[in-house]
């Protein structure tokens, strides 16, 4: 596991530390808490304690210039909004550090950063397949194990949190806000197709995820699963995505324009009309219990005042004024309603039925399950790191426009 890798997987465990040790939560959170440090242990290394070592030091640097605050004194989008830069600036490490890794392999050098396996979530088709080989063979694939991890880790957060990820954790979300901020510096306006060409454009994403759920669950069979692992394809799934892009020709020049087109001309327009991942956990987000919720008799609505605030502020257009739970695909979790709304939590809230659930505890859920299975399967299953060879990823290089299916 790579120092940013690891660096990321510190910050969440101290997040949870702080949230248990700040919230005076029942057993049940310290027990969640248990079993994240038990997590920890088994797969710690040398590369974990120093990343905890540096998040350690760095906040006790950071309380000593500046006293941190308590982080039930942090609204919603403050604390969503600081857990989204630090992981776009993760992330932005780890694509320098994976260049930096491709670039010198290119050149025959032997590289002096390894390569973070972290980049393999961005590979739907080989985590799916992983995943199903894995549940269904017991067959381990050994090339792109973090993919395998990363599908099954967004799959299990959308079934208990629903679209959660989408709004506090995704780079590319603030990645496509940071573009349609600057679209609407040079020309102002937020645009808003009709109903039916956003209906349309909304259909893109479930057309792009319907296939590649063709290929992951029809279009390879079972049989072939471990001879599709050991094709040089499949090996250099990472790097050929990366060419897709970098190295463009005219489809994906087209793709690529397309994409940054609905990008910055519409609010959130990458994730609402292009990403799979997003239409994938939308799909699976429908059985959770977790959902906004109004309360009619506490909403200003009730008063006589033509309140709509909170629809003004989604991000998603959805009308939330008008809804008792909001149960449209679009919905993120991102509580940007309940931070517009005049009564706060008293009249809106995310939550089931019975219970209502503050962003800081939202927060917490998600890096407790984007802690506790990446880290036992790097620690206890050793199914997170690539097992290429260094030589066999060199050669793969050096043959990449020529490999396909």
């Amino acid at each position: 596991m790579s120092v940013i890798e690891a660096v990321t997987m510190a910050a969440g465990l101290v997040y949870l530390v702080l949230l248990l040790w700040q919230g005076r939560s029942g057993w049940s959170w310290t027990l969640s808490l248990v079993l994240a440090g038990a997590a920890w242990l088994v797969a710690a290394d040398s590369v974990l304690w120093l990343a905890l070592g540096l998040v350690v030091g760095s906040l006790g640097l950071l309380h000593r210039i500046r006293p941190l605050p308590v982080l039930a004194e942090i609204s919603s989008q403050p604390l969503r909004a600081w857990t989204r830069h630090l992981l776009l600036l993760c992330w932005g490490l780890v694509t320098v550090q994976y260049s930096i890794h491709i670039w010198q392999l290119g050149q025959g050098e032997t590289p002096w950063l390894m390569r973070p396996d972290v980049v393999d979530g961005f590979l739907p088709i080989a985590g799916g397949l992983g995943l199903r080989a894995w549940l269904g063979q017991g067959i381990q694939d050994p090339h792109h194990p973090a993919a395998t991890i990363t599908v099954l880790v967004l799959s299990l957060s959308a079934l208990l949190l629903g679209r959660a990820f989408c709004a506090w954790f995704c780079p590319l979300g603030l990645v496509g806000e940071w573009l349609h901020g600057l679209r609407s510096r040079w020309i102002a306006g937020e645009w808003t197709p009709p109903r039916w060409l956003d209906a349309v454009l909304r259909s893109q994403k479930f057309l792009v995820l319907a296939f590649l759920l063709f290929i992951v669950l029809i279009a390879v069979p079972s049989v072939a699963l471990p001879g599709y692992f050991t094709s040089p394809y499949h090996q250099a799934a990472d790097m050929k995505m990366g060419a897709f892009f970098f190295n463009l020709n005219l489809l994906s020049g087209l793709c690529l324009g397309w994409v940054l087109l609905l990008t910055v001309a519409f609010r959130q327009g990458f994730c609402r009309y292009l990403c799979p991942y997003g239409a994938w956990l939308a799909l699976l987000g429908l059985v959770t219990p977790l959902r906004i919720r109004r309360d009619p008799a506490r909403c200003l609505r009730s008063q006589g005042h033509d309140c709509d605030r909170c629809s003004r502020a989604c991000p998603s257009r959805i009308q939330v004024h008008q809804l008792i739970a909001v149960r449209s695909l679009e919905c993120t979790s991102c509580m940007s309603c309940v931070a517009a709304c005049p009564k706060r939590a008293d009249a809106l809230h995310l939550g089931s039925k019975a219970r209502r659930l503050e962003p800081r505890w939202l927060l917490g859920l998600l890096c407790l399950l984007l802690l506790i299975l990446p880290l036992l399967s790097y620690g206890l299953l050793d199914i997170w790191v690539s097992q290429t060879p260094l030589a066999d990823r060199y050669e793969l290089l050096q043959r990449l426009p020529w490999l396909n299916h």
